[in-house]
């Protein structure tokens, strides 16, 4: 490519204000352009960086059997593959199938200032793999997890991944690959002391044991008290020694939920414990309580709570003497102890973690960061929402088909990798993911001796396949040298005076040293890394 054929001009500065720097640089580049709020065009230089990255993860996945297919928007990605792919696997011996596919998605919530990683559309890379059992999705499920892990590191990041909250499943596994950054939007908790590590919505935390005087319950007139704040100022006790009972529709079901009254719900805990959709998880209507449970709004304890299923946070079984609603009126009990005064249906962790939390693995302290998810991996578990998803063993007997898929967002993935390459003049790309390899820059351009060697090597460097391009601008040699630092190319050979003598500059973009060597000599360089890198 010739930068004189190529759309798409750099930028000195943008007037949009972003959270990270990644995104002013991908703009800069002339990679993007921000046409309305969160809105992007994609140019030249982009779609060779978004390429890139989209052969290095479906060249890999075709050497281990993956194909490629093209799924539509209409009804939802895992559903709609095994709806394609149901005929395909009748016997064990059509499995596993694995298949991929590259998708322009869309998201309705936007995020003007995180720019491409919350952009209204973009491309996800996605997966599906169906296999006969549940140990050999487990060992599928690994596997995927591995291979981005893999490719990642190739494209020069250092992602983890951590359980999460199952979307498609509640009650089945996920984990998120999370890039760890100031200004990314997921909170994710780590042990000082020992290797957990969790996402503020899964966290689990250690639960305190407390001992309390064995006190016998009593009823305490609480007129008009409604809220924890009202209970706290009216009983001077703290929220911590309040239990408070929540009435909750979770899906058809209405459940009381009881935690300890300085926590918040946490619904993505209960939405996996119920395997309960999240949207379909919302606090009870007065009218869908009235009638149907012996409680009062504003009063409702679990003490001789009847009509409805008591799920008990697990840190209320620890915390001793508590005080709660009584289902009375104007009413609480004070001095309520679980196992003695109520017992839950179900005992789970369902609250929030907080701040001031322990490691649930050691009890050391937690340290709160911030990441980016650049995509999730999902267990579907054993599909039973399409009709005739079955295959037949080896003895003939129809068994269900179990499923994995996984989503990566190719903007947020591009992002990350200038966000973890870049500095103060620009992007500095990995080799293996940068959208061409070498530039080559001919400093003036009226120098005939300049422009003939300039050619020569663009012309040998393309013949051996090497991805390269060729500023060949009528352009001042600062502005050469500050677009090459901006686009962050990472091998750039200049061609200025020493032409004659068959001489040029030779710089890797992330070394300040440069040398000067005989065009062979640079040739024979920029291969050389290329097969190192």
């Amino acid at each position: 490519m010739r930068m004189t054929k190529l759309t798409g001009k750099t930028l000195k500065n943008i007037e949009d204000e972003f959270n990270i720097e990644s995104q002013k640089l991908l703009l800069r580049s002339a990679m993007f352009r921000n046409i309305s709020p969160g809105v992007y065009s994609v140019l030249p230089f982009g779609i060779r960086a978004i390429n890139k990255l989209l052969d290095l993860l479906s060249d890999q996945l075709e050497r281990e059997g993956f194909q490629r297919v093209y799924i539509p928007s209409d009804i939802e990605f895992e559903k709609s593959v095994s709806l394609s792919l149901r005929n395909d696997m009748k016997s064990y011996k059509d499995l596993p199938k694995t298949i991929y596919d590259i998708f322009s998605s869309g998201r309705e919530k936007i995020k003007i200032k995180d720019g491409l990683l919350r952009s209204k559309d973009f491309t996800t890379f996605r997966t599906c793999s169906f296999y006969e059992n549940e140990e050999l999705l487990l060992q599928g499920y690994e596997n995927i997890i591995d291979f981005y892990k893999s490719k990642f590191c190739e494209m020069g990041l250092d992602i983890f991944s951590l359980k999460s909250y199952n979307e498609k499943n509640p009650a089945d596994k996920a984990d998120e690959l999370i890039f760890t950054c100031g200004a990314g939007d997921r909170t994710i908790y780590s042990c000082d002391k020992c290797e957990f590590r969790t996402l503020e919505e899964v966290a689990d935390f250690y639960v305190q044991q407390y001992e309390t005087d064995d006190k016998e319950i009593e009823a305490v007139h609480t007129p008009d008290i409604k809220t924890i704040k009202e209970l706290e100022n009216f009983m001077n006790i703290k929220a911590e020694n309040l239990a408070k009972t929540l009435l909750v529709k979770a899906g058809g079901e209405i459940v009381a939920v009881v935690i300890r009254g300085n926590r918040e719900l946490n619904p993505y805990k209960l939405s996996s414990i119920l395997n309960v959709p999240i949207r379909d998880i919302n606090m009870a209507e007065y009218e869908e309580i009235d009638g149907n449970i012996e409680t009062v709004p504003g009063f409702v304890g679990p003490v001789e709570l009847e009509g409805v299923r008591i799920i008990v946070d697990k840190e209320i079984t620890s915390v001793g003497a508590l005080v709660t609603g009584a289902n009375k009126k104007d009413y609480h009990l004070k001095n309520v102890k679980y196992g003695r005064d109520f017992v839950g249906d179900l005992i789970a962790e369902v609250s929030y973690i907080m701040d001031n939390d322990k490691c649930p693995v050691c009890g050391g302290s937690l340290d709160k960061e911030y990441g980016i998810d650049l995509g999730k991996i999902l267990s579907l578990g054993k599909i039973t929402d399409v009709k005739n998803l079955q295959y037949k063993d080896k003895e003939g007997k129809s068994k269900g088909i179990y499923g994995a898929s996984s989503y990566i967002d190719i903007y947020k993935l591009l992002s990350i990798i200038v966000e973890k390459h870049h500095d103060e003049d620009g992007i500095i790309w990995p080799i293996k993911v940068a959208p061409y390899h070498v530039i080559i820059s001919i400093l003036n351009t009226k120098k005939e001796e300049q422009v003939k060697l300039g050619e020569n090597i663009y012309r040998e460097l393309k013949s051996r396949n090497i991805d390269v391009i060729l500023d060949d601008r009528k352009e001042r040699a600062g502005a050469k040298f500050y677009d090459a630092d901006l686009l962050g190319i990472p091998i750039r050979i200049v061609v200025a005076r020493g032409a004659s003598e068959n001489k040029v500059e030779f710089k890797l973009r992330w070394k300040n040293e440069k040398e000067e060597l005989d065009v062979n000599e640079a040739i024979e360089k920029v291969l050389k890394l290329l097969k190192i890198y």
